[in-house]
């Protein structure tokens, strides 16, 4: 009898042992690392394009002028190095993709930047010489906002990099108690709606290489197409509104909030055309000159005063707008301190600057880490 009490302890013990051992090494047998490597040693390098298609997962790359395709399980990892260093499960990362929220209150620390245009390696220098991701490029701004106000496409020849690593930061920031904020610019929209004036000469090659359109590599079976397609136009942080553009009076007068911005894009005009856009007196006024990714009134508009900016701000119930898309040399103040400008130009790969408001308090950084108050 007591011979058989221990063989069955014996067999138990077993039995548990190997259901440990299998639970400790099962994401290894159920799921493996797909290595993206981007050399640039010779010829083209551009990737990865995620790709979903009902219950498969296609992922597709360019290293050194060679397209690689293949077909990966919801349990694999994406890995991309060259700089990048992300790993990832598409899936899980496209959970993150839902529509975020666009207002958000007690926030202590916000930097912003603007207007990226491919210029990869400047984005990254700013953003590590201000301590807001460390030297492998790992989120370190603790449950600090980042706000990036659109137009990281076109013109510069790094633009997949750098969307991929806003991504990463956006899920860093998360698990930190933080957040990353991606704002629609005119060139996003213009990429998303199929209007490639402006890509870099690179990029038609990639098109060539995979035999797809640049726009269908953002489409909307693709993990940055339905990221980007979430983003919104319009953010409020605290009692500042960020926008690629600017909101004008003329958003005033047609009684535009920040959710009936965001929501007419993402429905009507993001994967519209232009003459149906135009038919429409509602969309025109929003995706033209006078909406809120191609304004340049608080540059431009001679007529416009403190009066007209103060009726902005109270329509939106805020007391500041960041904004980017007309270019600076550096952060600019405007209107008694109610504008704020945020492209300071690194679109031309040379120098940039970031708005920090850190407890209510507004400073200009720059490449050296170096901050200056301007209020």
């Amino acid at each position: 009898m007591k011979l058989t009490v221990r063989k069955s302890i014996v067999i138990i013990t077993g039995v548990a042992l190997a259901i440990i051992l299998a639970l400790k090494f099962y994401p290894r047998l159920t799921s493996h690392v797909v290595e993206i490597d981007l050399l640039s040693e010779a010829g083209i390098s551009d990737g990865p394009y995620v790709f979903f298609d009902n219950k498969t997962t296609s992922v597709q790359w360019i290293s050194n002028d060679s397209l690689f395709k293949l077909e990966s399980k919801p349990s694999d990892y994406i890995h991309i190095g060259e700089g990048v260093d992300f790993k990832f499960q598409p899936k899980q990362l496209l959970a993150l993709n839902s529509r975020p929220e666009n207002q958000y209150d007690q926030v202590d620390k916000i930097a912003t930047l603007s207007d990226i245009h491919g210029q990869y390696e400047l984005y990254i220098q700013l953003l590590e010489a201000n301590h807001i991701i460390d030297a492998k490029g790992n989120w370190s701004y603790g449950k600090g906002h980042l706000v990036i106000i659109g137009d990281a496409f076109d013109r510069g020849e790094k633009v997949t990099e750098t969307l991929w690593h806003i991504l990463k930061l956006r899920q860093q920031a998360d698990k930190a108690g933080g957040k990353v904020h991606y704002l629609l610019g005119n060139h996003d929209v213009m990429v998303l709606n199929g209007d490639l004036r402006y890509i870099h000469d690179k990029y038609k090659t990639v098109a060539e290489q995979t035999g797809l359109s640049y726009a269908q590599l953002f489409a909307h079976n693709s993990l940055m197409g339905q990221w980007l397609r979430n983003c919104p136009v319009v953010l409020r942080i605290n009692n500042i509104i960020f926008n690629h553009a600017g909101l004008s009076m003329a958003m005033v007068n047609s009684g535009q909030t920040i959710d009936k911005i965001n929501n007419t894009f993402s429905t009507s005009i993001i994967d519209n055309n232009k003459d149906s856009i135009r038919a429409s007196e509602e969309l025109s006024l929003l995706a033209r000159s006078q909406g809120p990714i191609w304004y340049r009134g608080y540059f431009r508009d001679t007529t416009l005063t403190n009066a007209s900016i103060d009726s902005i701000l109270h329509h939106f119930n805020v007391n500041h707008i960041v904004v980017g898309h007309t270019s600076m040399e550096q952060v600019e103040v405007l209107f008694d301190k109610r504008i704020l400008a945020a492209d300071t130009s690194i679109k031309r790969g040379e120098n940039g600057e970031l708005l920090i408001i850190d407890n209510n308090r507004f400073y200009r950084a720059g490449l050296d880490g170096k901050k200056e108050l301007l209020w």
